[in-house]
């Protein structure tokens, strides 16, 4: 593995971008010696995007990133809100996705962070995971 790899794209907000992102996922971690983290990145992944592509602004930008000590999932839009955790009941069909984010990486020493721009309304949300 070398110091620093990444892969970097801009989606649209069509829904078929979530697809595209874990698929890019899904080819790029074996490439880089990461197979056995495929599963956990996919899931984060598909929940970054779609919280983007649901409540963001274009242009999206998905980037996958790792260094020796991390494998890192930023996903950026322009949009003003900011994304929230929800106390969610038995019956909700959306809100858990923040959650869900919380109880995979929480096992395996991992963070979530959400960055304002400095030049405008848009964010980054990323997770860290150790790949320890």
């Amino acid at each position: 593995m070398t110091p620093e790899m990444f892969v970097a794209c801009e989606l649209s907000r069509d829904p078929r971008q979530v697809g595209y992102a874990r698929e890019m996922t899904r080819k790029t971690l074996p490439e880089w010696g990461l197979a056995e983290h495929a599963d956990l990145v996919e899931l984060i992944v598909s929940e970054l995007v779609t919280n983007a592509i649901l409540h963001g602004a274009e242009p999206i930008d998905f980037r996958l990133a790792c260094d020796p000590n991390h494998l890192r999932v930023e996903v950026h839009d322009n949009g003003t809100g900011r994304p929230v955790e929800f106390r969610t009941d038995p019956e909700d069909e959306r809100g858990r996705g923040l959650t869900l984010i919380g109880g995979l990486i929480q096992p395996h020493g991992g963070t979530r962070c959400v960055m304002d721009d400095n030049t405008g309304p848009g964010k980054t949300i990323y997770v860290s995971v150790p790949l320890t």
